[in-house]
């Protein structure tokens, strides 16, 4: 099952000025770990933005799956440019299979995710710790993807918000939007997850030509690990 990662800035409780919207997409590995980029959520996501002092992040499944997220929920890993999220119970949603099979060039393919920026539906309210979210509605931030897999191939990156080194990924057929990030990319025939949305390009562009995920294979080596 996939969501949306949002961050809200404000500075007291109860006041009118927040802001913030979404940040990127997740998925649900099992019902109690979720994978996301980790240019999306790292140390960074958990600091206000400008100009305020407080902030919240949230894992976001309409209508009512809200997680409220601390920093040590997360174990980042860079060099895949992957972040898994360690929850602290299981949730009732529904967990595609991890591709084990070879990723081939042509595969159909679709993502999903959401629209970076945007803001969705929210029923909130402010209690003494900070707001709480009861439930959501993705309210047109929808931005999926379907084609297929153009190529399989090592990846090399050194941009500002993500560096890897020889990283298996695979490149898709269409381009996208700022957001998709940390969303699945899916096998259209078996529903099983082929890998983890990371960047676009042109860089520059917030309309994407094309899109890459990282591989399965190198997240798997990293889901193990976790207990």
């Amino acid at each position: 099952m996939t969501g949306l990662i949002l961050k809200l800035s404000f500075n007291d409780i109860g006041e009118e000025n927040v802001e913030g919207g979404i940040c990127g997409s997740f998925f649900f590995i099992s019902s109690s770990l979720a994978v996301t980029a980790q240019h999306v959520l790292n140390t960074n996501t958990f600091k206000p933005n400008t100009g305020f002092r407080n902030c919240q992040v949230w894992l976001i499944v309409q209508p009512d799956i809200v997680i409220e997220l601390k920093l040590n929920n997360v174990i980042q890993h860079p060099e895949i440019d992957t972040t898994i999220v360690k929850l602290e119970k299981d949730y009732p949603i529904k967990v595609r299979k991890l591709s084990s099979t070879t990723i081939e060039a042509g595969n159909e393919c679709i993502n999903e995710g959401f629209i970076g920026g945007k803001m969705p539906a929210l029923n909130a309210s402010w209690t003494s710790s900070g707001l709480q979210i009861t439930s959501c509605s993705y309210n047109g931030t929808v931005a999926n993807g379907e084609g297929h897999i153009k190529s399989k191939h090592i990846m090399t990156i050194n941009a500002q918000d993500i560096k890897m080194t020889d990283v298996v990924g695979l490149a898709t057929s269409y381009g996208g939007v700022i957001g998709m990030s940390g969303g699945p990319l899916v096998c259209k025939q078996t529903d099983e997850i082929l890998g983890l949305m990371s960047m676009g390009l042109p860089a520059d562009k917030e309309v994407k030509d094309s899109l890459f995920a990282v591989s399965i294979e190198e997240i798997n080596k990293k889901i193990k690990n976790v207990a």
